[in-house]
């Protein structure tokens, strides 16, 4: 077994004379034996030695055998010299202000002269205190304390003699600038998305919510990437039932790294092998500030620039940012075409199947007619037809996901055209296939969220099989299996059907359509917050707003 420098008790151990013939200190004994018993790392808990060497050593055997980690040493000019080193990591932290900060404020000139230089005992407080002039410095006294600030982009400052250290905030790596959000675009609203920066993400919801009770609080999430996830929520307002929850089921994730926030959106959420999500995820910093208004949490994760918001229902995932901006008959409208585009996505094929096979007499004559007529020599049946145009497409959209933006745009219009056109004159498919799959495709573009829109594609082709075992009864069946289904399902204690399941008369005026916004008194009471008052004047009565009294 490898061996392991630099541990030490927590006690402080100073030099002393008669070391013993190999020249160990009393730490460095102190080190040895806890080896010898077998302690863990996590058992050893190093501490600072005041031996700098030391110190350096066991830094490098941890992290130092890397070319980007920098050991600078220096000597501060006291009248007895001391020597220190200045670790950090080239790339995240900025040179800049280590040499402006750090290494230009500890080159001293008329400090010499000061009470602090001869108070050897209180040195490294009084560098702290009086000599660095850099926003962030605290002192530390553990190594294994140091060791994830250097590798977050901070500088450490170890001294010769002295069991403290000193951890700067240098952080200076290269990051993407505020940007609006692709995913995510709107015609009317505020153009500001998030970037993979934690600090400038919650910063963003600063500038929306000045409010006292606006809380931000970050947990590290990852044995090895220790990931930093920012918790936003007002206090006043957040379920302290809902905040408590997030924080348990963060605490319980023991993964080797969090890369993305989907990441713990799959180890958080109520029911893992859900086909609907029961999380949101959103780019746009607005809707992160509505939903904390609202009185739920936002989850923010370092290195990302989706952030998750708890709880949620099903609803909102048709909804859009711009719902809000524009004036409510124009939002009413959009979500009763959003809405309608979901029925038609899900149950188009599925119908178009059922109707032909079962039920034609439900289809008008004159297109019962023209649906046989198309059909005339086309050598697959309806429900295979159905299915490898629907394969088709989703071939298509992936493909021109995979794409530089502008030829996969082409691709895919492109490319779904000749298709199309190309079996329909071959007589592959017939050209009500062919329609019907072309709208169902343009139906699923409508929902404003990613992961709910997978959600029904995934579900389009069991329902087509249902379809041609059962027709509408079978379809009718499975409806009502998938309505129970979803109405068991909850978010953070939130009903996944809310506010229809159970029933909230004051939420539906936010649900299927939005009413004024002087109408919307309350807060949604589906997520139980503390203050439902969203407004604190009285509304006025119809006549009297008709009247512009």
């Amino acid at each position: 077994m490898k061996k392991r420098r630099g541990f030490r008790q927590p006690k402080p151990v100073s030099r002393t004379r008669g070391q013993g013939k190999t020249g160990q200190g009393a730490g460095q004994v102190a080190r040895t034996c806890a080896r010898e018993k077998g302690m863990s790392p996590a058992q050893e808990n190093a501490g600072l030695s005041p031996d700098l060497q030391e110190n350096v050593e066991y830094l490098k055997e941890k992290i130092g055998r890397s070319d980007d980690v920098v050991f600078r040493e220096y000597t501060l000019e006291l009248p007895d010299p001391v020597a220190i080193v200045v670790v950090f990591v080239d790339g995240l932290a900025s040179k800049e202000i280590i040499n402006e900060y750090i290494l230009q404020s500890l080159t001293f000139k008329g400090e010499l002269k000061s009470e602090w230089t001869r108070d050897k005992k209180n040195l490294v407080r009084h560098i702290k205190d009086k000599v660095l002039n850099i926003n962030e410095v605290r002192v530390l006294s553990s190594l294994d304390e140091l060791i994830t600030p250097i590798l977050s982009g901070e500088a450490a400052i170890l001294f010769d003699g002295y069991e403290e250290a000193l951890v700067c905030n240098t952080r200076g790596w290269a990051y993407r600038s505020i940007d609006e959000p692709e995913t995510e675009a709107v015609i009317r609203g505020p153009r500001v998305g998030f970037t993979e920066t934690l600090r400038f993400n919650t910063a963003q919801v600063r500038r929306w919510i000045r409010d006292p009770d606006l809380r931000v609080k970050v947990v590290r999430v990852g044995r090895r990437t220790k990931s930093d996830v920012a918790l936003v929520y007002l206090e006043s307002v957040a379920n302290p039932q809902v905040v408590e929850e997030v924080e348990r089921r963060l605490g319980k994730i023991d993964i080797d790294g969090v890369m993305e926030s989907s990441i713990l959106q799959e180890m958080i959420e109520d029911r893992k092998l859900s086909l609907f999500p029961t999380i949101q995820s959103t780019e746009r910093a607005d809707r992160v500030v509505a939903a904390v208004l609202e009185g739920k949490v936002g989850i923010i994760t370092d290195n990302t620039p989706f952030a998750l918001i708890v709880p949620v229902t099903f609803w909102e995932f048709y909804y859009a940012a711009e719902d809000y901006y524009h004036r409510w008959p124009m939002a009413f409208l959009l979500r009763l075409v959003r809405f309608s585009s979901f029925f038609f996505s899900l149950y188009l094929p599925s119908l178009y199947v059922a109707l032909s096979f079962y039920n034609p007499e439900l289809i008008p004559f004159p297109l019962a007619v023209q649906l046989a007529g198309s059909r005339e020599g086309v050598p697959f049946p309806l429900f295979l037809e159905v299915l490898l145009m629907e394969l088709a497409i989703e071939i298509i959209r992936e493909a021109s996901a995979r794409l530089p933006g502008p030829l996969g745009q082409t691709i895919g219009i492109v490319g779904g055209f000749i298709l199309g056109d190309a079996a329909v004159r071959a007589g592959l498919i017939s050209p009500l296939t062919t329609v019907v799959v072309a709208l169902t495709a343009i139906c699923s573009f409508t929902s404003p969220n990613f992961g709910v829109a997978i959600s029904i594609r995934i579900l389009r082709f069991p329902l087509v099989i249902v379809a041609l075992v059962g027709g509408l009864y079978g379809l009718a069946l499975a409806t009502f299996a998938l309505l129970v289904y979803t109405a068991g399902i909850r978010s953070f204690g939130v009903p996944f059907l809310s506010p229809f399941v159970p029933l909230q008369p004051e939420d539906i005026k936010d649900s299927l359509g939005r009413v004024p916004f002087w109408a919307m008194l309350n807060r949604p009471r589906s997520y139980k917050p503390l203050d439902t008052k969203r407004q604190k004047t009285k509304a006025r009565h119809w006549w009297e707003r008709l009247l512009g009294r």
